[in-house]
């Protein structure tokens, strides 16, 4: 059978004293300090309304860029019912519209799809070198960057310009398609004359890219260049 501990009359109201005193203390500084524990409070207060401020105010700017971004798709899609230098105009209202971000970069290179369909090659360049100084030339957004600049300088028959920007791609491919960037830089060596690093390039494809649907094109390029060579 259990023992019950006895406590005393006296030890039972020592520690009642001993609770009312540690009451009494906490109470004494938390009235003492009051004026410095209304300033803690009040400013725990401030900074969660800011934090809270402050994500709401991103998440309302993500919104609007997503909007303008979904605008400017809109009518890159419907750009054939229009002619092509209005399309671009409203895309350009729109592109000065963003604030810098992912949304601005992904606006930009659309623009810079317009500027190379409708040739002009000098605009792209410029758009598509902002860009690659806004990602550093990483990541998606930065190897698109680099395709449209490519395409810009063969735009303007700049073939070594731009397949040394090819070459930069299949350098720092990181996950990024490259049969495409191959073909470009093929055809770049091929219209600057330069027959045998066009052939390189095609038989380093044939090799790569051995069962892409399209490696018949390239097996066919080679045939043809190297009985032209």
């Amino acid at each position: 059978m259990a023992k019950r501990v006895k406590v005393s009359r006296k030890e039972f109201l020592k520690e009642q004293d001993q609770f009312l005193s540690l009451s009494q203390k906490v109470t004494t500084y938390l009235s003492d300090h009051a004026p410095l524990m209304l300033t803690l409070t009040g400013g725990l207060i401030i900074v969660f309304a800011l934090i809270a401020g402050y994500r709401y105010n991103q998440q309302m700017k993500t919104m609007r860029m997503e909007n303008l971004y979904s605008q400017m798709t809109q009518i890159h899609n419907a750009k054939a019912d229009k002619k092509s230098e209005n399309a671009i105009g409203e895309l350009e209202k729109l592109l000065a519209e963003f604030q810098e971000g992912p949304q601005k970069i992904r606006a930009g290179l659309l623009l810079g799809e317009e500027y190379y369909h409708d040739q002009q090659f000098d605009k792209g360049i410029e758009i598509y070198t902002k860009i690659l100084d806004q990602s550093d030339g990483k990541g998606l957004s930065g190897q698109l960057a680099k395709m449209g600049l490519a395409y810009s300088h063969e735009g303007k028959n700049e073939y070594k310009k731009a397949a040394d920007i090819y070459k930069t791609i299949i350098a720092s491919a990181d996950g990024f398609p490259l049969f495409n960037v191959y073909i470009g830089l093929a055809r770049c060596y091929e219209l600057n004359q330069d027959k045998k690093n066009a052939l390189t390039t095609l038989r380093e494809m044939e090799n790569k890219f051995s069962s892409h649907p399209q490696i018949d094109s390239v097996k066919r390029r080679i045939e043809k260049l190297s009985g032209q060579a």
